[in-house]
């Protein structure tokens, strides 16, 4: 005998068994949020330890390409020189363009990315420092080690320096070889690129040139603090590795003759 049933079963949810649904997907979402930011946070600084390798190898091209001498130092100080490592000026009509930069043209293929680490995401704090020249803010994240001319006119290194200050054209060149140990010496550093990014907060990155600030010289240039209170810097065999800024602060990793 067949039985006929009227319809008794529920169509959709209600209204608490949907707000349930809704608390557990916002519960899950809260859960994987901070494993999602660290990722994100760890694929970052893979590669900026990639653009750091690439630079790495385009002043090796240049020193090997160039009897054996890095480039300029690229500073506000000793000013814009076509032996300088990189042309960061913003003032193209003066100066030349980034994409002719000797660092980018030894390695075919690296473009302005690369010189930039992708948590570098802001021009603010840059922006609202005063130049006293016509260069502009300095738009990227790495520099190169330039301890510049000492009291007697000797060179530091690690970049070589033209200084026209007297009027005279005065290149003191620095050559790979006079670096002791260089396994343990930065060459390429990342500085902050906002102040949040600096160790004390106040400090972005100026210009290409790095000098590591220390007690004796506490206003030169930090590393900054943007990968989990570490900066990835290139020590002058290639190799990248991320180092405190107190690291960066020790002559002793920078320093070339020590």
């Amino acid at each position: 005998m067949n039985k006929n049933f009227s319809g008794t079963g529920r169509n959709g949810f209600t209204l608490i068994e949907l707000l349930v649904v809704i608390a557990v997907i916002a519960i899950l979402a809260a859960l994987l949020m901070p494993a999602l930011s660290a990722a994100k946070k760890r694929a970052a600084q893979a590669t900026c330890i990639n653009n750091l390798k690439q630079l790495g190898l385009g002043m090796k091209m240049y020193v090997d390409d160039n009897n054996g001498n890095f480039p300029g130092i690229a500073s506000r100080h000793y000013g814009y020189h076509p032996e300088d490592w990189i042309y960061w000026r913003t003032n193209t009509t003066l100066y030349p363009s980034f994409e002719k930069s000797p660092i980018l043209t030894s390695v075919p293929g690296l473009q302005k990315p690369s010189l930039r680490c992708p948590l570098d995401t802001s021009d603010v704090d840059r922006n609202t420092q005063t130049y006293p020249d016509d260069y502009g803010p300095y738009l990227f994240s790495y520099s190169f080690t330039g301890y510049g001319l000492n009291s007697d006119g000797v060179n530091l290194g690690m970049s070589s320096v033209v200084d026209t200050s007297t009027g005279v054209v005065n290149k003191s060149l620095f050559k790979e070889n006079a670096v002791r140990n260089p396994g343990t010496k930065i060459m390429l550093a990342e500085e902050p690129g906002s102040f949040i990014e600096s160790p004390d907060g106040n400090v972005t990155i100026q210009d290409g040139r790095w000098i590591p600030a220390t007690i004796t010289n506490p206003t030169a240039d930090p590393l900054t603090i943007r990968h989990g209170g570490k900066a990835d810097v290139t020590f002058t065999d290639g190799h990248v590795d991320p180092v405190t800024p107190d690291f960066g602060a020790d002559e002793a990793n920078s320093e070339p003759d020590l």
